[in-house]
């Protein structure tokens, strides 16, 4: 059912950019990217234009929606000095 907006007459759709992703791993790297964003002072706009990519892969990456291809999340990481490492084998 959609929302309601403050006008009763007009409802509107669910804000699609601030839909979160449902996997673990995923999760995980939206929440060291933000956490990383936030503590280098930089807006979603600035990482963004730092990285190379638009605004909409950096919302997307920090909600942790698939769909962001390897490539722009590892330009979005790189501009934040964040790397990918292998897991240690059990």
């Amino acid at each position: 059912m959609p929302r309601k907006s403050a006008n009763a007459n007009f409802p509107t759709a669910a804000r699609s950019h601030a839909r979160r992703g449902d996997s673990t791993d995923l999760l995980a790297v939206a929440t060291a990217v933000r956490q990383a964003r936030v503590e280098s002072g930089l807006t979603q706009a600035q990482l963004a234009l730092v990285s190379g990519v638009g605004r909409a892969t950096v919302i997307a990456l920090e909600n942790g929606r698939p769909g962001v291809s390897l490539g722009h999340a590892l330009k979005v990481m790189r501009g934040l000095g964040l790397t990918l490492r292998p897991a240690e084998r059990r």
